[in-house]
């Protein structure tokens, strides 16, 4: 990542110009595999989502305001310990893509290129939009899922292969879902449903909401909780109450 100090850089990956360790580096490589990894999520866990965004033309960009001084400076130290303490960075973070428009898509694919595909492969934490529906022309009453979503969704199941919590993002772009006929809105969320269960490694699924106006509808949240997703407002947390 970028210059120490700053709260937005670029999301790059630590490259190592030797492979031999230091001294001190061999001792901490002698402790039990176990506590070397309890160290690496301590050091490199963060208590906020990680916000990913990118201009175009541009590179990633991750906004972390509480990360500490030095935060990834234990990925530099050797190769065998930036493989180890990669795997705790993305497998520990929750990261969030911030880009409310239909090109996220493009968003997360530059992401993952970047970090490459051992490190996709650890991510377990990911917030996207809330995947768009669409009516199917010449079959009124059908709904198929948007090309930018339906691309997002197999970007997660081919890459993202122990991806165990999937939080989604209710916002006032991609709402309308929620004001539709209940049959429309049944059909709607049961498609994106089992979308989401097409990614095998899926445990928990969140619909965090930001618009409100009655959305969601009693109707809707009957449907969603029967799906078995977890419904949060805003930014509320599970624990909030």
């Amino acid at each position: 990542m970028g210059s120490e100090g700053k709260r937005t850089s670029s999301w790059t990956t630590p490259s190592l110009s030797s492979e031999s360790a230091s001294p001190t580096a061999v001792n901490f490589l002698a402790l039990p595999i176990g506590i070397r990894k309890k160290i690496y999520k301590r050091v490199l866990l963060v208590s906020h989502p990680l916000y990913l965004s990118q201009e175009p033309g541009s590179r990633v960009e991750t906004f972390a305001p509480e990360k500490p001084n030095r935060w990834l400076a234990i990925l530099y130290t050797n190769r065998q310990i930036y493989h180890e303490a990669s795997a705790a960075l993305y497998g520990t973070n929750h990261f969030q893509l911030v880009d409310t428009t239909e090109q996220q898509v493009h968003l997360l694919r530059s992401f993952l290129d970047c970090i490459g595909a051992a490190n996709a492969d650890s991510l377990s934490h990911l917030s996207i939009n809330f995947p768009v529906t669409e009516s199917i022309h010449g079959q009124p009453g059908r709904v198929e899922l948007r090309e930018d979503s339906l691309q997002t969704l197999q970007l997660l199941r081919d890459s993202c292969t122990n991806l165990s919590t999937l939080e989604t993002l209710v916002h006032s772009k991609n709402s309308d879902v929620f004001k539709t006929t209940d049959d429309s809105l049944q059909e709607a969320l049961s498609l994106i449903d089992a979308r989401f269960k097409g990614i095998p490694s899926l445990r928990k699924i969140v619909v965090r909401f930001f618009v409100y106006d009655g959305v969601p509808s009693a109707t809707a949240k009957d449907i969603m909780q029967g799906l078995g997703w977890v419904l949060l407002s805003g930014d509320r947390d599970e624990h909030s109450g």
